[in-house]
């Protein structure tokens, strides 16, 4: 694929977190308003020096790291609504009856300059685990922490038994991540949280291959302008349609609703989205390397509560 309208660079420091119960709780099916709202209580003890105030009249809001992280705001006109630069989700869907000494694990990801506050952001977790989460507000401790370094390989920066922070330099990047070099000819496409996409103003499961590739292209040109090193032009420069015309689709996606508490509505919502898988095969060289990257920043609405998360496999490799 020509990577020339790829660049500037966006780094992605992505986590995977380990946790221990202290006493019991309940993870529900779809945990991730939980993990974030949880969260975010955490966050807000540990860092807000105005408890009295909302953050919209407080004056420290421009360099407070939870305004920045949970209420992210954007000089850039164009930019209406600035996504998050963390994203915190769980690994797999599936509720679990947490007692004491069991293991759960969840992950988070950090664009660009937000991992400057990665030592906030590691004790309001431990904040997290003593204030209690899920039905039953269950305590826990942090297990450790790991970074991935590469594609595969990750590294523990943070353990329970140690207390120290470590924090390697080494993180995943869109330059890297766009450089794919698979020669494949069937891949798969499988989502592992609902993908919410609103399509000419309507929530559908009817999610189509070019639908998700000017997701993936509009978002990351979105984050790289806001978190990486400046602005990417390559919605308006790649032609996709010659591109799909050498590609079959078989799609497979089914509405999902899952219902999650919000605290600010004090009402309980159905967040959802499709759910399922998508085949694709022909020559798909030059659209690999744009999916591969959605892996790591996932798509459509409310990924900061985890949703947009899917993985790719590659079925069958080209005779090229």
């Amino acid at each position: 694929m020509d990577t020339k309208y790829l660049h500037p660079n966006l780094a992605i420091h992505r986590y995977e977190v380990t946790i221990k119960a202290l006493t019991p709780f309940v993870i529900p099916h779809f945990p991730g308003s939980m993990l974030r709202g949880a969260f975010g209580v955490a966050l807000k003890r540990v860092v807000c020096l105005n408890k009295n105030r909302s953050c919209e009249s407080c004056l420290l809001q421009k360099g407070c790291v939870y305004q920045f992280l949970f209420e992210t705001q954007t000089d850039i006109a164009e930019i209406k609504n600035p996504p998050h630069p963390m994203m915190l989700y769980p690994l797999s869907l599936g509720g679990k009856k947490m007692r004491q000494g069991s293991i759960y694990q969840f992950g988070f990801t950090l664009f660009g300059q937000a991992n400057e506050y990665l030592p906030y952001i590691i004790y309001a977790l431990m904040q997290m685990g003593k204030l209690g989460m899920g039905k039953g507000r269950g305590k826990f401790e942090i297990k450790e922490i790991k970074k991935y370094v590469s594609f595969k390989r990750k590294r523990i920066i943070f353990s329970q038994k140690t207390q120290r922070l470590l924090s390697p330099s080494t993180c995943l990047n869109s330059t890297d991540i766009l450089q794919t070099n698979e020669i494949a000819h069937a891949i798969l496409l499988k989502t592992i949280t609902p993908l919410r996409f609103k399509i000419k103003g309507r929530l559908t499961d009817k999610i189509s291959l070019k639908d998700i590739l000017i997701a993936i292209i509009r978002r990351f040109k979105t984050l790289t302008q806001l978190y990486g090193q400046g602005k990417v032009f390559l919605v308006k420069e790649l032609n996709l349609e010659p591109m799909l015309s050498k590609i079959q689709v078989k799609t497979n996606f089914k509405w999902q609703d899952f219902t999650r508490f919000s605290k600010r509505q004090n009402a309980h919502l159905q967040i959802g989205g499709a759910m399922g898988e998508m085949e694709i095969s022909g020559d798909v060289s030059d659209i690999f390397p744009i999916l591969h990257l959605g892996e790591y920043i996932h798509i459509g609405k409310n990924t900061a509560f985890g949703l947009g998360r899917y993985y790719t496999t590659i079925l069958s490799t080209s005779s090229r």
